[in-house]
């Protein structure tokens, strides 16, 4: 594909010729095709209308490049094509980085300190809090955290982060304006507005089970180091993480119980030379970063709260169960809940509440 003409390939895309790489990566060439029409564009020699005559295109290219073309005519405000002589020093590291990127934000982000934060879509509370715990910390620092814009784990990762007042990043595996799953469309609204939605496909192009794939290894192109927080034994987190290990980036695996299912790939990961980490600073350290500013509670918060916080951990507790460990009343217990989860030290989870901080 159009990757393998990366590395030769150094476009300096104008622009105005946003429209003829729109049409090139809808094409899907082969590699050898893609490297002489990149080349030609980022010459100034190829533009849209040249490049969807040209009688090198077979008709199914011509076709789904002429399709893709008129979509760029339309798009939203805000969009832009980045060329490889912009990427960030990462993604001139692996052997294909990708031909061109489309960005809606700020590409700026990706250009400061990065993490991935990855995981399943079938997150549990636990997960969720530690992917939240970790994404504040890592924006706390100043690190961009990278993720794949999915429910779950990225979800959390992407809204610790812009929680904090941090800059995220989506890589998303489809067409940059569609958005998947529609209950994040809010999300990524606030991405867009503190980082950037990046796509290395065209506009247009439908999210399939092998783009996932490609979109994995670019968010481990991206970030220095790779957190796996919750991974089945079948997990496109894993996919990340196998990715950033090729690229000889650090990865770093949370653990769980070990009878928890869901963490059956995170842990195999571990068994296979993978560094178990329980804190984000030890991720930090291993960035050269210092310690994020540590988050303590708001001082207004009553005596009651902060004992009901301290009882709190990343495993859920039923309001009986903080009532026998504290001796406080259920009332109180509801009300004070309420109070740190609107301060982020506490999510519920079903029945039970855990420890955000």
């Amino acid at each position: 594909m159009l990757e393998a003409a990366a590395a030769v390939v150094e476009p300096a895309v104008a622009s105005d010729n946003l429209d003829a790489w729109q049409a090139l990566l809808a094409a899907e060439l082969t590699p050898v095709k893609a490297l002489e029409f990149g080349r030609q564009i980022a010459s100034g020699r190829l533009n849209r209308e040249s490049f969807l005559t040209h009688q090198a295109l077979t008709a199914n290219e011509a076709k789904k490049a002429a399709r893709a073309s008129r979509i760029a005519d339309n798009l939203p405000a805000g969009i832009s094509l980045i060329p490889q002589k912009d990427y960030p020093e990462l993604l001139h590291q692996i052997t294909l980085p990708p031909a061109a990127l489309f960005c809606w934000g700020d590409f700026e982000v990706t250009k400061l300190p990065t993490a991935a934060i990855v995981g399943t879509r079938g997150a549990s509370a636990y997960g969720r809090a530690v992917a939240t715990k970790f994404a504040e910390a890592f924006a706390r620092a100043g690190v961009t955290v990278v993720s794949g814009g999915a429910v779950g784990i990225d979800a959390a990762a992407h809204k610790g982060a812009l929680a904090a007042g941090g800059k995220t990043v989506a890589v998303v595996a489809g067409s940059i304006d569609s958005t998947y799953p529609a209950a994040n469309i809010a999300l990524f609204e606030a991405i867009r507005s503190s980082g950037c939605l990046i796509s290395q496909f065209a506009m247009g192009t439908k999210q399939e089970a092998f783009r996932f794939i490609v979109r994995n290894g670019l968010i481990a192109a991206l970030s220095q180091v790779t957190v796996l927080i919750e991974a089945p034994a079948r997990s496109g987190g894993l996919s990340t993480a196998h990715s950033a290990n090729e690229f000889g980036r650090h990865v770093f695996v949370v653990p769980a119980n070990i009878d928890n299912r869901n963490f059956a790939g995170s842990h195999a990961l571990i068994r296979d030379g993978a560094t178990l980490v329980d804190h984000p600073d030890q991720v930090l350290e291993a960035m050269d970063l210092a310690a994020a500013p540590e988050r303590t509670l708001p001082t207004y918060l009553s005596d009651t709260a902060r004992l009901i916080h301290n009882v709190l951990t990343m495993e859920p507790k039923s309001v009986e169960k903080i009532s026998e460990l504290t001796g406080l009343d259920a009332v109180v217990i509801l009300s004070d809940l309420t109070m740190l989860e609107v301060e982020g030290a506490a999510m519920r989870d079903g029945p039970g509440y855990v420890n955000r901080l």
